[in-house]
C-alpha cells in the first residue's frame, strides 16, 4: 500500500514539474524580439540611406535608437524613438550623405509587457 502511494506521489510530482517547465518555456518565448531591421544586419547600404528602423514582435512602450559611424561619430539626427505609424517599430533619421565605412545601430526598448531590452546590429555603407 505504501509503494502505491509513493508511486502516485512520484507521478504527480513529475507531471507538476513538466507543467512548470513547459509553462516557463512558453512565457520566455513570449518576450519581445527583433523581427527585422532596415538596413538588415550585416548588409551594405547606399550613402543616401536616410533612416534606420528596427521592428519587433510586440508593441513597444518606449525606445531609443542611435547610429554611430566610422571613428565613433554619431550618424543619427536624434535619439530616435517609436514610429508613430507602427507601435512595433523604432526609427531614427540619419545625417546624410553618409561616409563609407562600418556603422553600429544600438537600441533600447521597454516592451508592452514592461521588460527592458537592448541590443545592436552592424551594417556598412559603400
Amino acid at each position: 500500500m505504501i509503494n502505491v502511494r509513493r508511486s502516485r506521489a512520484a507521478r504527480a510530482a513529475c507531471v507538476l514539474a513538466s507543467l512548470l517547465v513547459l509553462g516557463a518555456a512558453t512565457i520566455a518565448s513570449a518576450h519581445t524580439q527583433v523581427t527585422s531591421s532596415s538596413p538588415a544586419s550585416g548588409t551594405t547600404a547606399k550613402r543616401t540611406l536616410s533612416r534606420v528602423t528596427v521592428t519587433f514582435s510586440g508593441e513597444l512602450r518606449s525606445g531609443t535608437l542611435r547610429v554611430v559611424g566610422p571613428r565613433g561619430k554619431v550618424a543619427s539626427k536624434s535619439r530616435g524613438g517609436r514610429d508613430p505609424r507602427n507601435p512595433r517599430r523604432l526609427l531614427v533619421g540619419l545625417k546624410g550623405p553618409l561616409p563609407a565605412g562600418g556603422y553600429k545601430a544600438s537600441w533600447t526598448i521597454v516592451a508592452a509587457d514592461g521588460h527592458r531590452l537592448k541590443g545592436s546590429f552592424r551594417f556598412r555603407v559603400a
